[in-house]
């Protein structure tokens, strides 16, 4: 009866942020992130089978997503100038990334079944991790490097690199995980006191610029209703992964939440199934598998070292009355 008393359910009327602890509250919020990131490109890709071409409806999206950045900037208290966020490297790099990244995803990402792209990107914790190790200095250890080459498994799994069923476009969602890799480096420069709402604002204009451009090459086609109710669903779900995504990081230990994104997995294969009639074959779940163990496992490593350095930490701290 004692473990009977010691949880905490939730009494009619009580907000669910106080009935959960932060750890499961920040893991609830990092499954709710994750999924409305695959949503959101399941809705972009559902409007591209509408009728409307890849580039176009991430134009048009991307109309919607500007306006709505721009208007909650405006709404902000403290105005700030954008021009003082953006002039400095690491942003420009960063938003640069992002914009090629997502042409390259979404461009293969209408040519490949959707949980194969999905689970593909999925490769970029792995590669940060390795980039981290060889190029940043950063210390990984044997068993860091281990989850890394399960990672890595998981993802040639996943792309059949065989001649009979291997498909080019799988290359050109690794680029966009290269790229991504890129981005998330050049993220780490930007100064922790730079608000995140002119990023996203100057993010999603660049965006819409250059798939406007870019519909030049590729055509454009009248939006239907439902390619439009499609993009609406889309810039609602990427609005939601935003969000909680944000929210994430704030609550709760980011150890314990971050093994919940690969939860994503889950969702692009259902999204895959029910949404484009795409039944997963034995080495897509196999690679799901491997890459959702390396991505726990990764996760895990990570957290044991932070509570050894903490111990250590303590260990070494002069003890009151202790020392000369």
């Amino acid at each position: 009866m004692t473990g009977l008393r010691s949880r905490r359910w939730a009494r009619p009327g009580q907000p669910l942020s106080s009935a959960l602890s932060p750890n499961a509250l920040g893991s609830l919020y990092m499954v709710i992130g994750s999924l409305g990131y695959v949503i959101n490109d399941g809705f972009i890709r559902a409007a591209t089978d509408a009728g409307l071409e890849v580039y176009q409806a991430l134009f048009i999206r991307g109309i919607a997503m500007s306006s709505l950045f721009a208007a909650f900037t405006a709404t902000r208290r403290r105005r700030q100038p954008i021009r003082r966020h953006i002039l400095n490297r690491p942003v420009v790099i960063r938003v640069a990334a992002e914009v090629v990244s997502t042409a390259l995803f979404f461009a293969a990402l209408v040519n490949l079944d959707f949980a194969n792209a999905q689970t593909i990107l999925m490769v970029v914790p792995f590669a940060i991790t390795l980039v981290g190790a060889l190029f940043l200095g950063e210390r990984v250890t044997t068993a860091h490097y281990l989850a890394v080459g399960l990672g890595f498994a998981g993802v040639i799994a996943v792309m059949r690199p065989t001649p009979a069923d291997f498909s080019a476009w799988s290359l050109v969602v690794a680029a966009s995980a290269a790229i991504i890799v890129v981005r998330e480096v050049a993220t780490r420069g930007v100064a922790p006191d730079t608000p995140a709402l002119p990023i996203a604002l100057v993010t999603a204009v660049a965006i819409t610029t250059m798939t406007g451009v870019l519909t030049l090459f590729t055509g454009w086609n009248p939006p239907t209703p439902r390619a439009l109710v499609y993009l609406a669903f889309a810039c609602g779900f990427l609005i939601v992964g935003y969000v909680f995504a944000i929210q994430t990081v704030r609550v709760g230990d980011l150890s314990v939440s971050a093994p919940f994104r690969y939860s994503a997995l889950v969702g692009a294969v259902a999204i895959g199934y029910v949404a484009f009639d795409e039944t997963p074959d034995a080495l897509t779940l196999i690679g799901c598998g491997l890459i959702g163990v390396a991505g726990v496992w990764s996760t895990q490593i990570d957290r044991r070292l932070r509570i050894n350095r903490r111990r250590a930490a303590a260990v070494s701290w002069p003890v009151a009355g202790e020392g000369p």
